[in-house]
């Protein structure tokens, strides 16, 4: 089976996934790369999502609804690529990032094909639980602490990265960021006042590395770091339960 499914939108995409490929080729990761479009093609995610996987790296540009839309569908892990087509890739990046609650994508930066491979090679491995970076205790840090309860995960709070665990780095944009070895989620957080939409662009210079949530979404990276913890089953039942929940909520 493939421990890493590679989903992009469109063939025009293979500068991007090409290089996700080579990655994966140069570290013997077993993998299949399928082309589909969640627009064009939609039924056919269901049909490639049939194979068995680990996790799932998922790219396309302009809306960049794909990734969204394999992650809707799967309680497994899925990276999320945004393609460079107009503005900067900002679009695609927005489109991949900005996930509703319950349904977490992890966007790497535009076209950043290399960060994408490396981080699926990190989740392949085993960690003990989670741990929190965090300044304070924003709604955001309280959504994550939350989710983790609902599960039992094991977690700490810090002020380091922690290789044995998987970092969720709950950060604003008032400073460069560290890049970091360890697999690290990153939850931007904004100021009252900062939330503008010229603060989208802080996200675009922002996420050169590491994988981002959208805006205060403590509750997905949460859930991202559970989806990870699960490649060995663990959480399976409860991810599924949940699943069933929050399709009902309205």
């Amino acid at each position: 089976m493939p421990k890493v499914l590679v989903i992009f939108g469109s063939k025009s995409d293979e500068k991007v996934y090409s290089r996700v490929i080579n990655v994966l080729k140069e570290n013997k990761i077993e993998h299949e790369l399928r082309i589909c479009s969640a627009h064009r093609t939609p039924a056919e995610i269901d049909n490639i999502l049939a194979v068995e996987h680990a996790l799932v790296i998922a790219g396309a540009g302009l809306a960049a609804a794909l990734p969204g839309a394999v992650a809707a569908k799967t309680i497994r892990p899925v990276i999320g690529v945004p393609c460079q087509v107009n503005y900067l890739g900002l679009d695609s990046l927005l489109s991949i990032v900005q996930m509703p609650p319950g349904v977490p994508v992890l966007a790497v930066g535009v076209d950043k094909a290399e960060i994408a491979a490396n981080n699926a090679m990190l989740m392949l491995r085993e960690y003990e639980g989670v741990n929190i970076i965090a300044d304070e205790k924003t709604k955001a840090v309280e959504k994550a602490i939350t989710m983790l309860d609902a599960f039992g995960v094991n977690y700490k709070e810090s002020t380091e990265v922690d290789s044995g665990r998987i970092n969720l780095e709950f950060v604003y944009f008032d400073e460069p960021l560290e890049q970091k070895n360890e697999l690290c989620i990153y939850c931007p957080m904004l100021l009252e006042e900062d939330d503008k939409a010229e603060a989208a662009i802080n996200l675009l210079d922002h996420s050169t590395h590491g994988l981002w949530v959208g805006l205060n979404r403590g509750d997905n990276a949460a859930l991202a770091a559970i989806e990870i913890l699960n490649l060995n089953g663990k959480y399976t039942q409860k991810l599924e339960e949940a699943r069933k929940q929050w399709k009902v909520k309205k």
